[in-house]
């Protein structure tokens, strides 16, 4: 199967904190530690504005800063649930961090739209929830960027 460079997917990974998931989502742009500060910053004050609940288990961190040099959407499939992502967000299952790139292109930015519609349907949500398999959870997130 052709993989989509927008995408990555960390599939059944170990993560006990939102603070660690910010960490790693930080150090997808390397290992500067300015810029993974800064990251890590501009996702918490994100927050700040509003909860990153998006569905029952999902939440969707997101930042958009000339710090970033790729813009993608981030899949973090979790083995066990984070108990306490913030005061809405309880036994968070799935991270879709999605990181864009400042002045991005008009294309990636209709992917990512594209994408972030396809989430509104609840059976497609609770598809990716349910996933057991990187390959099944891979296919069903590129099937809305198929249709």
């Amino acid at each position: 199967m052709e993989t989509n460079s927008l995408f990555q997917v960390y599939f059944n990974s170990v993560f006990k904190t939102k603070e660690e998931v910010f960490s790693f989502l930080s150090e997808i742009e390397g290992n500067d530690f300015y810029k993974k500060r800064e990251i890590i910053n501009l996702l918490k004050e994100r927050e700040k504005v509003g909860s990153t609940l998006i569905a029952e288990h999902v939440v969707m961190p997101h930042v958009q800063s000339s710090l970033i040099n790729k813009s993608q959407i981030v899949f973090i499939h979790l083995k066990k649930p984070i108990k306490d992502w913030d005061y809405h967000s309880k036994n968070v299952r799935l991270v879709i961090g999605i990181l864009l790139k400042e002045n991005e292109n008009v294309q990636i930015k209709k992917s990512i739209a594209s994408f972030i519609r396809a989430l509104a349907s609840e059976d497609f949500v609770s598809r990716l929830l349910n996933s057991r398999e990187k390959e099944d959870f891979t296919k069903k997130i590129l099937k809305p960027l198929e249709e």
